[in-house]
C-alpha cells in the first residue's frame, strides 16, 4: 500500500528553504512553500504542491491558511531572526511540529526555550540531507556518501524489535549492510559494537545502514 505524503510546510525561501523544498518533493513530500517575497514565491510555485506568500508572523493567517493542520513546518528564514522566534513560537502555540533554524548557538538555544522540536544550522548541513531526515520515519542521521550511497542512524521500528540480526535479512532483502549498532544501556548511554548475528533488537537501539539512495528508500518504505 502506497503511504500518504507527509504534508510538510517550508517557510522562507532563499537558497537554504528553497534547496530544502525542491529535495522534499523528490522525497514525496507534499509540500507548501510560503515566503513574504512574492518573487520567491513565483520561483518556486511550479515546483511545489502549493507557493503561498503571506506574512508567516501573522497568526490569523497561518490559521487561515491551514498551516496549523500540517505534519510538519521547517522555518528556514536566514535574514531575520526575530520572525523565525515568532513564527517558531506561533505553529507551537498551534500544535505544529516546528524544525527551525539558527545561525549560532544563542539562537538555538532561544529557538528550543520557545519550543521548537529541533534546531538546524544550515551553515553546516545541506537541504538534501535534512530533507532525507524529515521524511524517512525514525532516521536520527543521514550522511550522503560519494557513488549515490547513503549512511543513515535509525532506531529500529515496532516490526525489528525483538527480532535478532540474523532473522533480519536486510542485506538479502533490501542490500543494506548494517555497519554497526548503538546499543542501549539505560540513561541514554550507548555501546557501540560491530553486530552479532545473535543479537535481539531492543527499543531505543539504534542501527548504522549503509546502501544506496534507491535501496534505502525501498527499506524505509518511501
Amino acid at each position: 500500500m502506497k503511504k500518504t505524503p507527509k504534508k510538510i510546510a517550508v517557510i522562507g525561501l532563499g537558497t537554504f528553504g528553497s534547496s530544502l523544498a525542491d529535495e522534499l518533493v523528490k522525497q514525496n513530500a507534499e509540500v507548501v512553500a510560503i515566503d513574504f517575497k512574492q518573487e520567491l514565491v513565483n520561483n518556486i510555485s511550479s515546483r511545489v504542491d502549493t507557493a503561498i506568500c503571506f506574512d508567516c508572523t501573522n497568526e490569523k493567517l497561518l490559521k487561515g491558511y491551514g498551516i496549523g493542520a500540517l505534519d510538519l513546518a521547517v522555518v528556514a528564514i536566514g535574514e531575520n531572526f526575530g520572525n523565525t522566534v515568532i513564527i517558531t513560537k506561533i505553529l507551537k502555540d498551534l500544535g505544529v511540529t516546528v524544525y527551525s533554524r539558527a545561525s549560532n548557538d544563542r539562537e538555538e538555544k532561544i529557538l528550543e526555550a520557545v519550543g521548537a522540536d529541533k534546531v538546524y544550522r544550515p551553515e553546516h548541513e545541506q537541504g538534501i540531507t535534512r530533507a532525507r531526515e524529515i521524511t524517512y520515519s525514525k532516521v536520527k542521521e543521514v550522511v550522503a556518501l560519494r557513488g549515490n550511497m547513503e549512511l543513515i542512524v535509525m532506531e529500529p521500528g515496532k516490526l525489528l524489535i525483538g527480532k535478532r540480526i540474523k532473522e533480519l535479512g536486510i542485506r538479502r532483502s533490501h542490500g543494506i549492510n548494517i555497519a554497526f549498532l548503538g546499543v542501549l544501556r539505560g540513561n541514554k548511554e550507548y555501546d557501540y559494537v560491530i553486530p552479532d548475528p545473535s543479537y535481539v533488537l531492543n527499543e531505543g537501539d539504534l542501527m548504522w545502514l549503509i546502501g544506496s539512495t534507491e535501496h534505502i528508500r525501498d527499506f524505509l518504505g518511501r
